[in-house]
């Protein structure tokens, strides 16, 4: 009797541990096994990026599996996905913009027109980001800048352009509101002058 030679198949694989959509990127093979499961078998983070998307068949072949399911939730450039940010990191980047003492100009703005703002904007991944300028630039303990906040799954060297389009963009999004002053008063609109009594007849 021939021995039989076990070959790949043979051995059992061990599914890997995805915990975000950032480490999916790397595991298409796992992620559509993931996207088959019921969603009270799936992990959170997948059911957080997921929300009201449906799921459509994911080909064999695919890399990037949540690209495509995005890409499916897509019409007439009507997107159906949600960004979400953390929020002890944007108010930190809010916190930030507003205490500068100076900011980045937009395009046309002079230094007298910026104001502390949020700028959202996309190149590798999307984010919010503070415009106050920061002298020391020193970047937090994952290596970021504290005044830059990536969407959860649109971290640096991911392509949101399934999600955003393809250009590159910057949004501003103010955080103080413009104060309206009172007009300086004008000559023609003072009271008019109190008339004087006629003088008394002889």
């Amino acid at each position: 009797m021939p021995k039989h030679t076990p070959t790949t198949t043979d051995t059992p694989t061990t599914p890997v541990l995805i915990d975000s959509a950032e480490a999916a990127t790397n595991n298409p093979d796992e992620v559509r096994r993931l996207l088959t499961l019921p969603a009270d078998q799936r992990p959170d983070w997948l059911n957080t990026f997921l929300g009201d998307m449906t799921i459509p068949p994911i080909p064999a072949t695919s890399t990037n599996p949540l690209a495509d399911v995005i890409m499916a939730n897509t019409a007439h450039g009507e997107k159906n996905a949600t960004l979400h940010f953390p929020l002890h990191r944007v108010l930190a980047a809010a916190e930030h913009a507003a205490s500068a003492p100076k900011h980045r100009l937009s395009y046309g703005e002079t230094q007298a027109q910026a104001v502390p703002r949020l700028l959202w904007g996309k190149d590798g991944g999307t984010y919010l980001m503070s415009n106050g300028i920061d002298p020391t630039g020193t970047p937090d303990e994952t290596g970021t800048h504290r005044h830059v906040v990536y969407a959860d799954g649109w971290g640096p060297g991911t392509d949101a352009r399934s999600i955003l389009g393809g250009d590159d963009f910057s949004e501003r999004l103010d955080l103080t509101t413009p104060t309206t002053t009172a007009p300086p008063p004008c000559s023609a609109c003072s009271a008019p002058p109190t008339p004087t009594a006629p003088p008394a007849s002889p």
